[in-house]
């Protein structure tokens, strides 16, 4: 009998999915902690007991002590909530049980047990706060290297853990066997442990507010259950609350609760993700938050993930970009996004998307279990890592004159795979006014093809098939020189607009040299962009012709046909349950006399996710409504005097001044720049 038990206890310790708690004890765990109080958990067992946490000063001094009852309704899981602690200050805290008259201790009661309230002040800190999300029992080292970086607070990202189920009963089991992993319990006696949830812990694969309503309350009372935070949504819808650690504030975002149940507030159009009760509190918190440093954290990421599935920011754009435009346009500073679930972590960066640089983290999968063909191509990804038992550090350090963020992506093994250090000044917008507002891209050509916005060398020029800058051929000094016969062009790498930007403007000045021959099935464009492909990774469009603009020959012997085209998504209807797809739209002709290109010609075109304009010497020469309106596909590069894949029906002659803005610019604006001659001029001015 005695080794049969040993036998049984041994594969208790060795097989994973079988409890090391025979007490089914849980913690004591750490939750919200702000400036003058605090939340705590502990669960002592299958009974409901009398329980006692104590709050002691560092020399043992008890400052204050909190009663609660565990009760069968709750899974066992007592609740407290510490009241008027001083801030900035360390606390060690015990739990005892009372009965009988008297108090035994089953908690705590060591210096190991302790928490650190929030400090007052912003400036002279540091705080550190660990990412991660898709665990399992194989995420134990995780826990344990996690334990060496001195962390103040512990961020869950969903998937925390797995349950796709809607029981109760399982529910509260799957939540105890996480919280009970040995090394997890010790980070988190000492650690604050907040979190939100993805899919897997909100019931289903996949599921959203519509499709897993009938999972809903219990996934919620569950994770209600073996969460001690101070805020879980609003009532009793949702679980979105935020994180204040003074130098760093954490909103950590309910994408799944609200996910397709109604009208988005961003536009009614299309189906919300967050809901309208979240998506005012999202907005008044960044609106008043005081913290240098602001972590937007989701369990899905927040963009198109490019599967079958529908549980990415891709699916819900419109109130993605809305929030934020909202970001940008009410100057809010130091604001990075966090998102999880895919199984592959990435750093993408989104140039001057909200008035600066915003940078983008994707944490996953904290087990052992990658799934690279979610690792896709997208037009700002800078780095991207296919392994297993990975985490991310962001630490905070206003200490210094200027704040500084450094952010890691680390495993279990303490390996800085990748490191990103952003000051305060780079997440602070510095607005521009006029002509300057919003220009993502310009090539004067004066000499060079460097690229002359504030996107600096990102979108530096490339010539092929030896075409050249010569100096004093342009508008304005030197201008692109092009032959067709030798599949001359300029190619620019990267992408200039945002991600699905609604509006856009493009201006350029162009003399060609020859024509598409009249009778000829001939085409040259003046500029069409691409997907470089960058990354070189899957799933990448095959055509990414949002801006496209070219010439060819049509039935009329003294005509030339100026031809647009571009690529837009197509939204779906609110309640569909479905991503939006992308749709080429055109060819919009414009049929021009061939002498007008005798001499130096100015094109421009905008874009409103409505209409195309087409500009011809700053004049407005035909508006194009388009059969679907929606913002722009995938892009990821630029073709100036070719089309996308770059040889064949490309230009012949010069092109000079083409510069490319994320907004539409008015109609006086395009005039002066007509009148001009040049950007450039107004650029100086």
């Amino acid at each position: 009998m005695t080794k049969q038990l040993s036998v049984l206890w041994i594969a208790c310790l060795l097989l994973p999915g079988l409890r090391l708690h025979a007490d089914d004890s849980v913690g004591p765990y750490i939750g919200t902690v702000k400036t003058t109080e605090a939340y705590l958990l502990y669960r002592p067992g299958n009974e409901p007991s009398q329980l006692r946490l104590t709050v002691m000063d560092e020399q043992g001094a008890k400052v204050s002590a909190v009663d609660v009852q565990s009760k069968a309704e709750h899974d066992f899981v007592a609740k407290f909530h510490v009241v008027g602690l001083t801030p900035d200050t360390t606390y060690q805290y015990q739990v005892e049980k009372l009965e009988s008259g008297g108090a035994s201790l089953v908690a705590g009661g060591d210096s190991s047990f302790h928490f650190t309230t929030v400090p007052t002040e912003r400036g002279g800190q540091v705080f550190k706060v660990a990412f991660l999300s898709c665990v399992n029992d194989s995420t134990d080292p995780v826990w344990q290297e996690m334990s060496k970086h001195n962390l103040d607070l512990l961020c869950f990202g969903g998937d925390t853990p797995y349950a796709d189920t809607g029981n109760l009963a399982d529910l509260r089991n799957k939540h105890r066997h996480l919280l009970q992993r040995p090394e997890l319990a010790t980070l988190c006696k000492s650690v604050p442990l907040v979190g939100t949830w993805d899919d897997h812990d909100f019931g289903k694969n996949n599921g959203n507010g519509k499709s897993a309503a009938g999972l809903k309350e219990n996934t919620r009372r569950a994770f209600v259950e073996y969460r001690a935070q101070a805020q879980y949504g609003h009532g009793d819808e949702g679980i979105y609350q935020k994180a204040d650690g003074g130098a760093l504030e954490v909103f950590l975002l309910d994408a799944r609760w609200f996910s397709q149940t109604e009208p988005s507030p961003a536009d009614p159009n299309q189906s919300t993700c967050f809901g309208k009760e979240q998506w005012q509190w999202l907005l008044n918190s960044l609106r008043r938050s005081e913290a240098p440093f602001k972590v937007l954290l989701q369990g899905q990421i927040w963009q198109d993930k490019k599967n079958s599935e529908t549980d990415d920011m891709h699916t819900y754009y419109a109130e993605r970009d809305a929030l934020l435009d909202f970001i940008k346009h009410e100057g809010i500073s130091g604001v990075v996004l966090v998102g999880g679930d895919i199984h592959v972590s990435r750093y993408l960066v989104h140039p001057q998307r909200v008035g600066y640089d915003l940078h983008d983290f994707i944490i996953s999968p904290g087990h052992t279990s990658v799934i690279p063909t979610l690792n896709v191509y997208h037009q700002d990804l800078e780095w991207s890592r296919v392994k297993p038992n990975q985490f991310l550090t962001m630490t905070a350090d206003t200490t210094r004159a200027v704040p500084v963020l450094t952010v890691k992506y680390l495993d279990k093994d303490g390996q800085e795979n990748f490191t990103k250090t952003i000051t305060y000044d780079q997440l602070t917008a510095t607005p521009d006014t006029g002509i300057l507002q919003d220009l993502r891209a310009y090539w004067s050509f004066d000499g060079d093809t460097k690229n002359r916005s504030k996107l600096g060398s990102r979108l530096d020029g490339e010539l092929i098939g030896g075409a050249t800058v010569n100096s004093n051929e342009g508008v304005r000094g030197g201008a692109l020189h092009l032959s067709r016969s030798l599949g001359q062009h300029l190619s620019v790498s990267r992408s200039m607009l945002d991600d699905n930007a609604p509006s856009y403007t493009v201006s350029s000045w162009i003399r060609p040299a020859s024509l598409p021959d009249h009778g000829s099935q001939d085409r040259c464009f003046i500029l069409e962009s691409n997907v470089t492909n960058h990354c070189n990774l899957p799933k990448a469009s095959n055509s990414g012709y949002a801006i496209s603009v070219g010439l060819r020959a049509c039935t009329d012997a003294d005509k030339i046909n100026l031809q647009l085209y571009t690529e837009t998504l197509v939204p779906q209807p609110a309640g569909s349950q479905r991503s939006p797809s992308s749709k080429p739209q055109g060819g919009f002709d414009c049929l021009l006399e061939r002498s007008l290109f005798s001499d130096w010609t100015h094109v421009a075109v905008t874009f409103d996710s409505e209409h195309l304009q087409l500009y011809i010497n700053g004049e407005l020469g035909n508006v194009y409504a388009l059969p679907i309106t929606g913002p722009i596909a995938e892009l990821g590069g630029l073709v100036i005097g070719g089309h996308r894949a770059g040889e064949g029906r490309n230009f012949d002659g010069l092109i000079d001044e083409v510069a490319i803005w994320n907004r539409v610019l008015s109609a006086s604006e395009i005039a002066a720049i007509y009148d001009r001659g040049t950007a450039q001029d107004l650029l100086d001015n």
